[in-house]
């Protein structure tokens, strides 16, 4: 096989983040922000928790804090601490981030459709099945 499987998936990844990045901006966030509040939204009955953010995005627990640290100077987000592990903090949308909710998540969706949309459901099994033998 003559291309590079690990920069293609790369370079995927840098196109799809650019494009999150462009949408955010003007609702002041990130593409990572936007992906956070659609994360928090979706699981909004739950606690959930930092290390539950780090899990879900395979991110670390300093990368992570940072992230929520600038979301919660937004106010996007409050962070407090787990009433079952002090340890642990327990992540909440805030009335501002609940109205860009809808916005985003139509946005995520949306790209999610557009990725799908020229294959077939083999070709995003396979290629799902793929993506998972890496992670």
């Amino acid at each position: 096989m003559s291309e590079n499987i690990g920069r293609l998936l790369k370079q995927a990844s840098n196109q799809l983040s650019r494009r999150f990045d462009e949408f955010a901006q003007q609702y002041d966030l990130t593409g990572v922000q936007m992906s956070i509040i659609d994360y928090l939204g979706r699981h909004r009955a739950e606690p959930v928790l930092q290390r539950d953010i780090e899990l879900e995005f395979a991110i670390q627990r300093s990368t992570t804090t940072l992230i929520l640290q600038r979301m919660e100077k937004k106010q996007l987000l409050t962070r407090q601490v787990a009433p079952n592990d002090a340890r642990q903090k327990t992540i909440r949308l805030t009335d501002k981030a609940l109205q860009l909710e809808s916005v985003v998540r139509g946005y995520i969706d949306q790209q999610e459709q557009q990725l799908c949309t020229d294959f077939s459901a083999t070709e995003l099994r396979i290629f799902t099945k793929m993506l998972h033998y890496y992670l």
